[in-house]
């Protein structure tokens, strides 16, 4: 099939229609949860081939490797082999290239374990300490933090390591080419890339934008795509303010809003978006349901994280058909009102910090559940690990001459996320953090309380604005149900802690919600000792 104007604009609403034409000069896309985004993006790069522009001359950004795939294998399937010419990859992987392409020597990349060997090193601190440390140099790499007095010591001795050990670590492959297009404005990847595109442009940190502004200096033609309510890297360094400033960034730069989802049902979307709505920094749209209203969301109260286990599969079985005796008791129950018959890998368990994954894990392993964890690694996701190091090596043109030390520049490119393997039929356990970007038919969110949702348990300050994009990206990753689960009380971080249900809870109106409370189990009274009979 030949490719032409009607068969890439075919299938796509009006506002999608305008982000894919809109070809020339700079581009903001406000892209709300489900709209299609991955689908725009690729049809307006056909669109731009078709136009006459070369493929090898076109920059799709993403950030993570797993969404760079996604993106490549849908372009393939459009344009075929003219999609293998295009740099669809991280920031860091391009990066990469540009360093490599300036120097004549070889470097090693150092991973965040080998940085905090380093730095323990040469600082005499604990482990927990020299973690600390290389966040606080990574920070000050990636323009966020300002190199003080107190860590300049350290940091020229850390610096004087790497450059003595021919590497460079992973911040080091945004702020290095940083320095090498400063330094040569006529670099050969400032001229190479006459159109950028960028998602998540809103998570980009300061070191980041510097390097984009420095690539589309030239052309002028970027096209960022984003959602400030979908902005949670705050933490990092990230800054939403470079995708609210678009406009004054790049002069005379047109905006096209996507607001029709795709994904949720009605009531997952109004709940969601009563929530997000009570932020004050972020560009306001509505987001417009194209599927059925659907059930309400349910939230439940539990005793415990013991109990909040049980319930997720309880709900699992009843769904799946069952995986063990709870099925004996329940035979035939299906979800409400739908026929449709459920997979493991449509389900997903969401949750703020990676404490709460182990009780979870046991109430599956108790019922024989498979699941996936995201981030760790494991036998299930050894082929989708092994697929993405395999793309990375055809993007980063690394020396196939030595295919072992290859594959260690690339498993250091990889971060959490990447482990994710969508094909396994297997319930997902994840972080809000590494949700983003994902969906699935249920979600069950755990530990929706105050403490955890927003969190502050560890830490003392708290961006609550960003703690309801947290819960607000969570919630969207539902298709047809949401489960919301809050427990009474809770095992975490060595001790037993009393929690309330998180505030963002009461941002849901009532109509939209089913709420109930599982009691505590009654302690059965000690009976009396009673003297034993003779006969």
């Amino acid at each position: 099939m030949s490719l032409n104007t009607s068969l890439i604009l075919d299938g796509l609403n009006k506002s999608q229609r305008r982000a894919v034409t809109t070809t020339d000069g700079p581009l903001m896309i406000v892209a709300g949860p489900g709209t299609g985004k991955t689908l725009t993006i690729v049809r307006r790069i056909a669109l731009l081939i078709l136009q006459g522009v070369k493929p090898e001359s076109m920059l799709a950004v993403t950030f993570t490797n797993r969404s760079a795939r996604e993106m490549r294998e849908r372009a393939a399937t459009l344009l075929g082999i003219e999609a293998s010419k295009i740099f669809i990859g991280t920031l860091h992987l391009l990066g990469l290239k540009i360093i490599k392409e300036a120097s004549s020597t070889d470097f090693t990349l150092y991973s965040r374990e080998e940085q905090i060997e380093l730095v323990k090193t040469l600082s005499k601190k604990n482990n927990t300490r020299a973690q600390d440390l290389v966040e606080k140099i990574s920070r000050i790499k990636n323009l966020v933090d300002p190199l003080d007095a107190e860590i300049k010591g350290l940091f020229d001795e850390y610096e004087l390591e790497l450059k003595k050990n021919h590497a460079v670590d992973f911040d080091d492959l945004i702020r290095t080419p940083i320095t090498i297009l400063e330094q040569n404005p006529s670099d050969s990847f400032v001229s190479k890339f006459s159109h950028i595109m960028v998602d998540e442009y809103q998570d980009i940190n300061p070191s980041q934008y510097r390097l984009l502004r420095l690539l589309a200096q030239k052309s002028g033609n970027m096209c960022a795509i984003g959602d400030s309510d979908q902005a949670i890297y705050g933490f990092r360094g990230a800054n939403s303010s470079g995708f609210l400033s678009f406009s004054s960034d790049f002069k005379n730069a047109a905006t096209v809003m996507l607001t029709e989802n795709y994904r949720s049902s009605a009531v997952i979307l109004l709940a969601s978006q009563s929530v997000i709505k009570n932020n004050q920094k972020r560009i306001e749209m509505a987001i417009t349901p194209t599927l059925g209203q659907g059930s309400r969301i349910n939230a439940f109260s539990l005793p415990d994280e013991r109990a909040e286990g049980e319930l997720i599969v309880q709900e699992i079985e009843a769904r799946i058909g069952g995986t063990s005796n709870y099925q004996m008791s329940h035979a035939g129950r299906n979800k409400e009102g739908s026929s449709e018959s459920f997979s493991f890998s449509d389900f997903a368990v969401v949750y703020r910090t990676n404490a709460q994954a182990k009780a979870i894990e046991e109430a599956f392993s108790t019922s024989g559940i498979p699941y996936q964890i995201i981030g760790r690694k494991s036998s299930l996701q050894s082929r989708v690990l092994k697929e993405t190091i395999a793309y990375l090596h055809s993007l980063a043109n690394l020396d196939a001459s030595e295919p072992g030390q290859s594959e260690a520049n690339e498993a250091k490119l990889l971060i959490s996320a990447d482990f994710f393997d969508p094909r396994a039929n297997v319930i997902t356990l994840t972080t809000m953090h590494t949700a983003k970007g994902l969906e699935f038919r249920v979600v069950f969110m755990a530990g929706v309380e105050d403490g955890l949702v927003p969190f502050t348990l560890t830490k003392s300050d708290l961006d609550i604005e960003e703690e309801r994009r947290l819960f607000y990206v969570g919630m969207t990753r539902a298709k047809e149900e949401l489960f919301l689960l809050h427990v009474r009380n809770r095992f975490l971080y060595g001790q037993r802690i009393s929690l309330l249900p998180s505030p963002f809870l009461k941002e849901i109106p009532d109509d939209l919600i089913n709420n109930s409370v599982v009691p505590d189990k009654l302690k059965k009274k000690k009976e009396p000792d009673k003297q034993m009979g003779l006969f």
